[in-house]
């Protein structure tokens, strides 16, 4: 129940996030030679976000309500990804970002502590028990 709460508001959060940035997003790919050169235009920063946040709530979906334990190692392996990439994105952001650093911070700890939640005594039976109930 707190991973669920926890996840979910990181989530909702990050895409609060998503779109308080997305003109410096649209920005920068509009600036890639690379993307235009492909015919991508600015629906490709809403497709992505949409097809981020899909992933997101699949695996809360797994983890929540199938206690899968495949999902449970996949959402640890994105959280650790998004924490090595987080100074790059901090500074993506730049002089004038505030608000967005401060919910970048806030989204990375809510998953992290969330996380922690799946690794409790009570959470490792839930797990155990989806293990059996699949096979």
């Amino acid at each position: 129940m707190n991973f669920d709460r926890l996840y979910l508001v990181a989530t909702a959060l990050g895409l609060v996030n998503s779109f308080m940035s997305l003109e410096r997003l649209q920005a920068v790919v509009n600036a890639s030679p690379a993307i235009r050169a492909m015919g991508a235009g600015s629906g490709v920063v809403l497709g992505a976000i949409a097809f981020g946040l899909a992933i997101q709530l699949l695996l809360w979906f797994l983890v929540a309500h199938r206690a899968s334990s495949l999902a449970r190692w996949i959402l640890v392996a994105f959280t650790l990804l998004a924490l090595l990439n987080l100074p790059a994105a901090l500074r993506q952001l730049g002089p004038g970002g505030g608000l967005g650093i401060m919910v970048s911070l806030a989204v990375e700890s809510l998953r992290l502590v969330a996380l922690t939640f799946l690794f409790r005594s009570d959470a490792k039976a839930w797990f155990a028990q989806g293990r059996t109930s699949q096979g």
